[in-house]
């Protein structure tokens, strides 16, 4: 009796987490479903600058593919991908993070680097833009790293993007991204 007890205890514990615990609003977060080929944007991602970006599967941190992220060749240019959440509730925070890692074929340089932000939109416009740290030149080619950041949506807000982007500034290369989280806290 006491093991049923315990049990049922603990099914209840379970179901009310998974019931109540985070919900990840980021479609294909792990970029397995592609649009079209190799090299394409990541299925309900897309990107202003695709001869850049794209998926692959050279490196993943969990699945078969991943999305690169690389720097165009003129300087003080920037590209990336994006995701578009149409949800968005004023005054409530969100938490986008995903893991990165630096290319070891073609590794970011100088000034070159990484960087999450969220694009708040009034419909197609945007108000304002909360941004994450940056990553560069030293990110390991080898181990995944977990960029993280939040941002509270403002007063007007209907929706936002959220973005993986890559700055040339006087550097080049290319950074992997996998894994993508984002959360209404």
């Amino acid at each position: 009796m006491r093991t049923c007890f315990v049990f049922t205890v603990m099914v209840c514990f379970i179901f009310t987490a998974v019931a109540y615990g985070a919900q990840n609003l980021a479609p294909n977060a792990s970029f397995e479903e592609m649009k079209g080929i190799v090299g394409d944007n990541p299925a309900e991602w897309w990107s202003w600058n695709s001869d850049y970006n794209g998926i692959t599967i050279e490196k993943t941190r969990t699945g078969n593919q991943s999305a690169y992220i690389s720097s165009a060749s003129e300087p003080e240019s920037h590209s990336g991908i994006i995701y578009y959440y149409r949800n968005v509730k004023p005054g409530k925070t969100y938490a986008f993070s995903c893991y990165v890692l630096n290319s070891a074929q073609d590794p970011m340089t100088k000034g070159a680097y990484g960087q999450l932000s969220i694009e708040w939109k009034i419909g197609e416009k945007e108000i304002s833009r909360a941004w994450g740290p940056t990553f560069g030149a030293d990110l390991s080619t080898t181990k995944w790293k977990l960029e993280e950041m939040t941002g509270m949506a403002p007063a007007d807000a209907d929706g936002c993007n959220f973005v993986v982007q890559f700055f040339n500034k006087d550097g080049k290369g290319a950074f992997f991204a996998d894994d993508v989280t984002v959360e209404e806290k």
